[in-house]
């Protein structure tokens, strides 16, 4: 891999980004198999297999035979890993905590946490990136109908303007039942089956575990 051109082929699809960003998040001795890393990611055993075969012969991961079983961990000794991806993936966890603990205090300062199961990023905000362009996209999961209309009015009229005050960004924000996304998640139907590919929970339950 040309060392001027790394970036171009470690971070070139998703699959990769959300592989990379989960062992940055991690202690640099967390190890996990192929089909461990498909579950905490969200991806499909076959794009997990695929990013991860790439991701070791880039030598950003490092791959023990275990039986039948490959658990990869990762390089920290690599140059791109130390001096690239580690600093950049860890600068992102640090603006996605200043959103998540913005958003939080505001549910508790406005008495609306218990009436919400759920509030996740998606989009670029996950990156860091939606807050250079002045937006982040955030998905707020409500209990029932009989709360959506208080909700959103307090999003609207003062969390959303008390963010871009603090942030200089645009919040948007897509508020639905749980019952509702429940359908969306089963049917596969859009934004959701494409939020689901990638998002950060910072507050609640992961859309993901919304049966228990």
């Amino acid at each position: 891999m040309a060392i001027d051109r790394a970036l171009d082929s470690v971070l070139s699809t998703n699959s990769k980004i959300s592989i990379v960003r989960l062992f940055v998040a991690r202690r640099h001795d967390f190890i996990a198999s192929g089909r461990g890393i498909a579950r905490l990611t969200g991806i499909t055993p076959p794009a997990a297999h695929t990013s991860l075969k790439a991701l070791y012969n880039e030598d950003i991961l490092k791959r023990d035979i275990v039986g039948k079983q490959h658990i990869y961990r990762l390089n920290t000794k690599s140059r791109v890993v130390k001096t690239i991806l580690v600093p950049a993936f860890s600068n992102e966890q640090s603006v996605m905590k200043d959103i998540g603990a913005f958003i939080k205090k505001k549910l508790r300062d406005k008495k609306i946490s218990a009436d919400i199961v759920s509030v996740v990023l998606y989009g670029s905000a996950q990156t860091g990136r939606g807050i250079k362009k002045g937006d982040v996209g955030i998905a707020v999961i409500v209990k029932d109908a009989k709360r959506v209309k208080r909700i959103k009015s307090v999003f609207a009229e003062d969390i959303a303007e008390a963010f871009y005050e603090y942030f200089n960004a645009h919040l948007d924000v897509y508020l639905k039942t749980k019952k509702r996304f429940k359908e969306m998640v089963k049917n596969n139907a859009p934004p959701v089956s494409t939020l689901m590919k990638s998002y950060s929970v910072i507050y609640g339950k992961d859309p993901r575990d919304l049966e228990r």
